[in-house]
Parts: structure tokens; C-alpha cells; sequence
């Protein structure tokens, strides 16, 4: 698959927060979110995966919390997709660049 929309890497605000991701709790091992929906930059599908526990704060970088309820949200990433982007920087395979919030569902984290 392969995009019209060419790698620049680049943040979209907090503001711009994407709702429309679905989550997924899978418990197999440590546990694991799975979020999959459409990248708000390049709308190719991608799926970002998130160890229970470990996740992003405000600023982005990642800490661990023992429990991520906690958080309210919204959850930072950096796009996954798997499409051909022109000008994607040798060494990188996945995304399109762009940083961007996905919100939590309305009803808090599934268990």
C-alpha cells in the first residue's frame, strides 16, 4: 500500500485529539493496549500497541504507572502505518512522521 501524502515529520497540537481509535485490552502475557484506527495526517490504518502500565504522559515520553487508570488521557504517538511514504528517512519502515493524541474511549479504559 502506498500514500499520496509524503513523510514530514511533524506534531499535530493536543488540541486535534483523534477519537476515532478503537482499544482493545489484550491480557495474554503482561497485558498490552491495542489502539487501531486512521492516522489523522495520512489516514492509512495503523495500530499502536501500549504494555499495561507503560504509557505517555502530557509531554510524550514514556513512564510507568502501576496503575493507567489513572490517567484520563488523551495518550501520544507517533503514526504506525504501513504505507509508502516518499521522503521517509532511510532506517525507518513504519509512519507517515506525524505525532498526534488519541483519546480515550468515553467510557475510560477497557479491562
Amino acid at each position: 500500500m502506498s500514500s499520496t501524502v509524503p513523510y514530514v515529520g511533524r506534531d499535530l497540537p493536543v488540541t486535534d485529539v483523534a477519537a476515532h481509535f478503537l482499544w482493545e485490552y489484550r491480557p495474554d502475557g503482561e497485558g498490552r493496549y491495542e489502539v487501531t484506527g486512521e492516522c489523522p495526517a495520512c489516514r492509512c490504518p495503523m495500530t499502536k500497541v501500549w504494555p499495561y502500565g507503560q504509557h505517555t504522559t502530557a509531554k510524550g515520553p514514556f513512564s510507568r504507572r502501576q496503575r493507567p487508570d489513572d490517567d484520563d488521557g488523551p495518550w501520544y504517538t507517533k503514526c504506525t502505518c504501513a504505507s509508502w511514504h516518499v521522503n521517509r528517512p532511510d532506517g525507518l519502515d513504519r509512519g507517515c512522521g506525524a505525532g498526534f493524541w488519541i483519546a480515550f474511549p468515553p467510557n475510560g479504559l477497557p479491562r
